[in-house]
């Protein structure tokens, strides 16, 4: 393993050459200077030197010159690694000053490990010295120096193209302009080392208003610089003349180069507008260079092509999101003129469909109607006639003093004033279920049913024979859907108490179609309605079964309606053991079979 010194100026250099060492096994040591080195070479004695030709201070050549002059050290091998362009002149600079093998720069990795390999395994060292009549040491660095500073200036040159470049692609995938400014705004001042970067640009969305980013300065100046007008001064010629500018400004008063005093002490600038091929939007201000007490040229033209490029984009991307907006205004017009079309069309093909329900409704309503005036006409005045004869005659057996005949007429007209009450009472409990206002909430329809069975139950007589089964809870007016299970309930009994066979009443629920509410039923094992047309079942004061059974043919028709406030449906259909059942749902779902 031997030891070998790497002389460079350049860190990165350095290490690539490190690098390949340690992986052929050798150690290393480093310098950034030919003085650095000449004392590493003096303390460390290295089997080995890499040395940089091209280098500020001592050179190359004047490191070998002084190395090859220490009899303690003048056999140490040498291997110049550079990138001058002038390899011949470089190689005969190199063999005078005894070194042999010279590397140009770039070049593989198996050709710096081939030359190590070769200079360590030879023992023959060039110990010559330049001849000073031969070979000018003074024009030597000099021209050293030179090409040195042109290296640095080519090699900041492409770094800065390099970060151009970045910067660009960056704003060219910035489709928001704000955001875009500011990157422009940030990207100038990091690419030309500027102490403040100021950027002012007309707003694109049809608004006389700027848009204002600024980088390294205090907020309060912010607000100053804000509520200057932008065509004022420098700004406003650079946007009119529609070319960059470059000012030298040394006693730092911004007054003194044209600036409001509002701006920052101002040394050095550069000013530039942010335009495309049409139009100027804006300028960008570059305040003070750091590091050098103004800016120069190269970075005047610099600035200039980055602003251009900065207000072609902007340009862009305004243009952009003005047609995203439009194309999303119109596809939203789009949309509401489908969604009209499609509401047309349904209301065309619905049209017929509603008429005739409304006609049906009317049709009802005026049956309905007609129902009540028979109904008032007959049933009401029958029991109120009946009264008023029963009334005459009793008033004679009372004037007869014939005690036991009044009081059996008095009987009659209580009888029937009774009846009366009754039919009044279902006329009232009719409307109330037309026109009463809907309160639901979470309810249990099995307690609502089991209170409505107790509500029918004669005091003092056997329990009604009715079953209920479990029912899931739901929302439903509590007062509205307990009339239901009353009058369903009620009219199961009635019915099945006139059959002939024992009266059975069962009470429940069942499942609805496609996920639906609950359906609710009563079954009974009455007469069943198998000799009555099933339409006229709901309709008001239709006594199907003639005087056989009580009632005014209204308790149906307030379950409809009932039903009908809820959202929901009702029907009736036969048992196969005879007697009826009737289902309703409290909303739009439909059973998935009655039960047996």
């Amino acid at each position: 393993m031997a030891k070998v010194l790497v002389v460079d100026d350049y860190p990165s250099n350095r290490e690539l050459v490190t690098a390949l060492l340690g992986y052929a096994g050798h150690a290393f040591i480093e310098a950034s200077s030919g003085t650095e080195a000449l004392a590493i070479v003096r303390a460390e004695r290295p089997d080995l030197v890499i040395c940089d030709i091209l280098m500020p201070g001592m050179d190359g050549y004047e490191f070998v010159r002084q190395l090859r002059a220490d009899p303690d050290i003048a056999r140490t091998h040498v291997v110049f690694y550079t990138a001058t362009f002038m390899e011949v002149e470089a190689r005969a600079l190199a063999r005078s000053c005894g070194v042999s093998l010279v590397l140009a720069k770039p070049c593989e990795p198996q050709q710096i490990l081939d030359t190590v390999a070769h200079a360590l395994g030879t023992d023959e060292v060039i110990a010559g010295v330049p001849d000073p009549d031969e070979f000018d040491r003074a024009h030597l660095r000099l021209i050293t120096d030179k090409l040195v500073a042109k290296a640095s200036e080519l090699e900041a040159a492409n770094q800065r193209l390099s970060a151009l470049t970045g910067l660009n692609l960056e704003l060219a995938s910035e489709r928001d302009p704000h955001t875009l400014l500011a990157k422009v705004c940030k990207g100038a001042r990091d690419l030309l080392g500027a102490r403040t970067a100021i950027l002012r640009a007309h707003q694109t969305n049809g608004q006389e208003s700027l848009f204002y980013a600024t980088e390294g300065l205090a907020p309060t100046d912010v607000e100053r610089l804000a509520q200057l007008a932008v065509e004022a001064g420098p700004l406003g010629e650079a946007m009119l003349t529609r070319s960059a500018r470059r000012f030298s400004n040394p006693t730092g008063d911004p007054v003194a180069a044209g600036f409001s005093a509002d701006y920052p002490a101002l040394h050095s600038a550069l000013l530039a507008p942010i335009q495309s091929l049409n139009r100027a939007y804006g300028t960008i201000l570059l305040i003070d260079k750091i590091g050098a007490p103004e800016f120069t040229d190269e970075e005047e033209h610099i600035l200039s092509i980055y602003a251009a490029q900065a207000g072609r984009i902007y340009e862009n991307g305004s243009l952009y999101l003005a047609m995203k907006r439009s194309a999303e205004q119109l596809e939203l017009e789009i949309k509401e003129r489908e969604r009209a079309a499609a509401q047309l069309r349904e209301i065309n093909e619905t049209l017929e469909q509603r008429v005739e329900r409304r006609t049906a409704d009317l049709r009802e309503v005026i049956e309905g109607l007609e129902s009540f005036n028979r109904t008032v006409s007959h049933d009401l005045r029958g029991p109120l006639g009946g009264i008023a004869g029963v009334a005459k005659v009793a008033r004679d057996y009372v004037t007869n003093g014939d005690a036991a005949k009044a009081e059996q007429l008095l009987q009659m007209i209580e009888s029937r004033a009774a009846t009366a009450e009754k039919l009044v009472g279902a006329l009232l409990a009719m409307a109330r279920a037309a026109d009463a206002t809907l309160h639901s909430r979470h309810v249990d329809p099995h307690a609502l049913a089991q209170q409505a069975i107790e509500s029918l139950q004669p005091p003092g007589a056997a329990a009604l024979p009715v079953t209920l089964r479990p029912m899931p809870a739901v929302e439903a007016d509590p007062i509205l859907l307990s009339q239901v299970f009353v009058n369903l309930i009620s009219n199961a009994l009635k019915f099945s108490a006139g059959s002939g066979q024992p009266a059975r009443v069962e009470v429940g629920a069942i499942a609805g179609r496609n996920d639906g509410g609950p359906v609710f039923y009563v079954r009974d094992s009455g007469v069943g309605f198998r000799q009555v047309d099933p339409s006229r079942l709901f309709k008001p004061f239709q006594r199907l079964h003639g005087a056989r059974f009580d009632g005014f043919g209204i308790g149906l028709s307030i379950v409809k309606r009932i039903v009908d406030r809820h959202g929901g449906e009702i029907w009736a259909e036969e048992s196969a053991g005879g007697g009826a059942t009737f289902l309703f749902s409290l909303g739009p779902a439909h059973a998935e079979g009655a039960p047996t």
